[in-house]
């Protein structure tokens, strides 16, 4: 697994990724840097701001997380909170189908179904190890 002089986090596989934060955290994190950077660089400068400012939320939220179970757990609810959240994309949507419903009434609606029933699903259990 000798690719220590290799600057892309793409060229490590997720077991040489483990081994190499293993023996090697800091080249790790310095590549893991680098992939978030790249990540974080949009078509335009309000799109790289926008990315960027969306990563130090994760980071800032990932902070507080003490364990590597605990910062997959963070990660985990920021997920959900983008589908499932007030402002997430499920709730985006049903603004949306309420609006169209609005502007072709009801008698376009197969069964005369107005609304829109949501069903949140109870997250897994994370497995214990």
């Amino acid at each position: 697994m000798e690719k220590h002089g290799s600057s892309s986090f793409r060229s490590y596989g997720p077991a040489e990724l483990r081994e190499l934060y293993e023996r090697n955290p800091d080249l790790f994190n310095e590549l893991a840097a680098d992939a978030i950077r790249q990540a974080c660089t949009g078509k335009s400068p309000e799109q790289t701001l926008k990315l960027r400012q969306m990563q130090w939320v994760i980071d800032s939220r990932l902070r507080k997380g003490k364990t590597p179970v605990d910062k997959l757990r963070i990660m985990e609810n920021i997920f959900y909170d983008q589908v499932y959240g007030a402002d997430g994309k499920l709730a985006q949507l049903s603004s949306h189908w309420t609006e169209l419903l609005a502007v072709i009434g009801d008698d376009h609606v197969p069964g005369g179904r107005r609304g829109m029933r949501v069903v949140k699903k109870e997250k897994p259990p994370l497995p214990v190890t």
